[in-house]
């Protein structure tokens, strides 16, 4: 073996690893939005960053505009998975200024992506 043959078989590994990790993380993130879409209307929001770890917050509330359930996804890698974001959760829209306050600054972004009516 010649060391551009491991260099390509290297590459090939490395490549299919990515691939495989990103379909978890998608399949994680697919199983989170259809549970979240039985509670209620979903609303999802991402930070605009392209230099930051993306932040991409995922909310569901009822006909009152209560958040039922909230979770967020917030990293540079394919190893992020959904968390849930109880601090959102039995808020009612439109959120408090102090309750939007007291969230990181990308939460915060990524929760009025979510919340506006673009």
């Amino acid at each position: 073996m010649d060391a551009t043959y491991i260099l390509i078989v290297c590459a090939v590994i490395a490549w299919s690893l990515q691939i495989a990790t990103g379909f978890l993380q998608m399949r994680a993130f697919n199983r989170m939005l259809q549970a979240m879409s039985l509670k209620g209307v979903v609303k999802i929001g991402k930070t605009s960053s392209r230099w930051k770890p993306k932040t991409l917050v995922v909310l569901a509330h009822d006909a009152n505009n209560v958040i039922v359930d909230a979770s967020i996804m917030k990293g540079l890698t394919i190893f992020a998975r959904p968390t849930p974001l109880s601090a959102l959760i039995h808020a009612r829209i439109p959120l408090s200024d102090r309750m939007v306050a007291e969230l990181e600054p990308s939460v915060r972004e990524a929760v009025s992506c979510a919340l506006s009516t673009k």
